[in-house]
């Protein structure tokens, strides 16, 4: 059996810097890091997780919770999370409350009694969740999307920026008659993106009246379709259109070309989230891209950093999007 002294040996190095190489604890040159992975992968060595649990205090596994693991939010926010994670030489153990009546106290409660060293909670919808819900006591913990209190640190995606930056894009492209689709009221993202959209129009000089210029929809294309048809109804000079998000944009361009109206010469649309089908839809969505990877290695960057024992001023940090411009506006 291929022990850690081993290792050592065949890098040249002392046993000491094996184990800060592996556990990545503390600062190792690029060279001398290289050379032990080298001798690693050359003898077969495996860490024992047991012995380093036992030795450091620490399992080298990073709790994730996610309401719903297969939506495309929570992918990508993984794949951040992940990435930070393996330089560590770390693990992730995922739970997820989706389809199995599974809520978030018993998610929690089944990633500590597994010895986590910390945890991620991240949310596709918004959330404010009492910090009653759980046991917060002796864990290292970060939410993103998802607020429980100011003693927890927080990442967020600045949806009112991002509406800001939508009515600023289509008063650029000459826009006199703006309005939006909106999502359903109950739901703090679409709220926010509201308001952004309402704060960069009056920065323009613009009217707004919501009565008027903004029609709720519930984030699904047919929903964007009927939406549209009655913002023309209301406006017929209507001009642009800010959808909160893609799916809505969709349903949307769709009526708008069933309608003979051409985009984007008579219509700007724009929608939100940067799905994956807004690239190759007939005509390819301007939209915006929400920085959920980086938010994933921000996350757990941030994690580490307290499971290390430095503990920050808590915070709530938020994230703008990013406009990607296509031939919808």
């Amino acid at each position: 059996m291929v022990t850690i002294r081993d290792v050592a040996e065949h890098a040249g190095v002392s046993v000491s810097t094996v184990s800060h190489a592996i556990s990545g604890k503390r600062p190792i040159s690029q060279v001398t890091r290289q050379r032990i992975f080298q001798a690693i992968e050359q003898l077969g060595y495996e860490p024992n997780p047991a012995a380093r649990a036992l030795r450091t205090k620490s399992t080298g596994v990073i709790g994730f919770f996610a309401f719903d693991i297969t939506e495309v939010f929570a992918a990508r926010i993984i794949h951040g999370v992940e990435r930070i994670v393996r330089e560590k030489n770390c693990f992730l153990l995922f739970t997820s409350g989706v389809g199995f009546n599974y809520d978030l106290a018993q998610g929690i409660d089944f990633l500590r009694k597994r010895r986590v060293d910390g945890i991620i909670i991240a949310y596709g919808v918004r959330q404010e969740i009492s910090p009653k819900t759980f046991d917060l006591s002796n864990i290292p913990l970060v939410t993103i999307n998802t607020f429980v209190d100011l003693t927890i640190p927080s990442l967020h995606p600045d949806d009112f920026q991002g509406g800001k930056e939508a009515a600023l894009h289509l008063v650029s492209k000459q826009a006199r008659h703006p309005a939006m689709i909106a999502g359903p009221e109950n739901r703090l993202a679409s709220k926010e993106r509201l308001l952004g959209f309402q704060k960069g129009l009056e920065e323009c000089g613009m009217p707004f009246d919501a009565s008027e210029m903004v029609m709720y929809g519930d984030f699904g294309a047919e929903s964007g379709s009927y939406c549209f048809d009655a913002l023309l109804k209301a406006c017929p000079d209507l001009d642009a259109v800010f959808c909160a998000n893609d799916y809505m944009a969709a349903g949307a361009i769709n009526r708008a070309i069933t309608s003979g109206i051409s985009i984007p010469q008579d219509m700007h649309i724009i929608g939100y989230d940067d799905r994956e089908f807004a690239a190759f839809w007939p005509i390819p969505i301007t939209t915006f891209a929400q920085p959920l990877e980086y938010m994933g290695e921000l996350g757990a960057t941030m994690l580490f950093e307290r499971i290390d024992g430095h503990n920050p001023e808590p915070s709530m940090i938020k994230l703008a999007p990013t406009l990607i411009a296509r031939q919808s506006s």
